[in-house]
């Protein structure tokens, strides 16, 4: 009988455990938004490698690829492909959510086009949230950018400051902590 209150009591336990915030932990570490430790973003003050960028896309390309699983949720226009620091969105070609830097960097669009496109399938994923109930997200999302009455940053780095760069992307990871939770609740409640 010990053994199995015992056992009752860590089963409950569990059921409550919010499995997406302990495998996905998102918070803040300045003015960078981070995913289980990584940055997402560079700052003039502050030189984030890209190698730690790419890092980051490929934790966060996995969260909403996991928040879509979880829900049977169905992207539109692409698919989230998570591949570790090599993820990637595959629309008509591959847009990569990594880059090494450099001058090909400036010279090729297409990290901006796989940013811009995650952007589209968390704000699929984040309206589908919203029509279930009377939940509303911090950040809103129109096409490459996201904010709220205070201002909205574009996703892209091309034509972009690096500051508004990572807010953008921080204020992307706040929407994305939200959705975790309400998805785990979701699951729980059930």
């Amino acid at each position: 009988a010990v053994v199995s209150t015992q056992s009752t009591g860590e089963l409950e336990k569990l059921k409550k455990t919010n499995i997406f915030n302990t495998v996905f932990h998102i918070w803040h570490d300045g003015h960078f938004g981070t995913i289980n430790g990584f940055k997402l973003g560079r700052l003039p003050t502050c030189t984030v490698d890209w190698e730690e960028v790419s890092a980051a896309w490929g934790q966060t390309a996995l969260l909403l690829y996991s928040l879509a699983k979880a829900t049977n949720f169905k992207f539109q226009r692409f698919q989230i492909v998570p591949y570790g620091s090599q993820s990637y969105i595959q629309g008509e070609t591959k847009f990569p959510l990594y880059t090494h830097g450099g001058l090909r960097l400036f010279l090729d669009a297409k990290f901006d086009q796989g940013m811009v496109n995650f952007l589209d399938c968390l704000k699929q994923f984040l309206d589908s949230i919203e029509k279930m109930g009377t939940f509303n997200f911090p950040y809103k999302i129109d096409k490459s950018k996201i904010g709220d009455q205070k201002g909205f940053y574009s996703i892209k780095l091309h034509f972009n400051s690096e500051e508004q760069w990572t807010k953008a992307l921080k204020y992307m990871l706040i929407n994305l902590k939200w959705a975790l939770t309400v998805v785990a609740h979701s699951k729980r409640d059930k």
